[in-house]
């Protein structure tokens, strides 16, 4: 009995067009890493492409940064918060 296969994502060959494509030599990959690479060239060249897949990469890096500073000052424990310090002006 053949293994079940997972399901085809939306736009993938099928499992038989993919075994045919294989024996024939060929194989089709389709990768989409974001939303830049779904919109067509019209729309937002190349040039725009890498600039969104930038700005993507430097919002990672601020989540990752954020995420580290919390992790930080949670293993630190517990620290007094001190309220406001009135100070009087001459």
């Amino acid at each position: 009995m053949p293994e079940p296969q997972p399901p085809t994502p939306p736009g993938a060959p099928e499992p038989e067009a993919r075994e045919e494509a294989r024996e024939r030599g060929r194989t089709t990959t389709y990768r989409v890493t974001g939303l830049a690479d779904l919109l067509p060239d019209w729309l937002l060249p190349p040039e725009g492409k890498q600039h969104v897949r930038a700005a993507r990469r430097e919002l990672l890096l601020a989540v990752r940064s954020m995420l580290d500073a919390c992790i930080e000052r949670s293993e630190q424990g517990i620290t007094v918060r001190r309220g406001p310090t009135r100070i009087e002006i001459e």
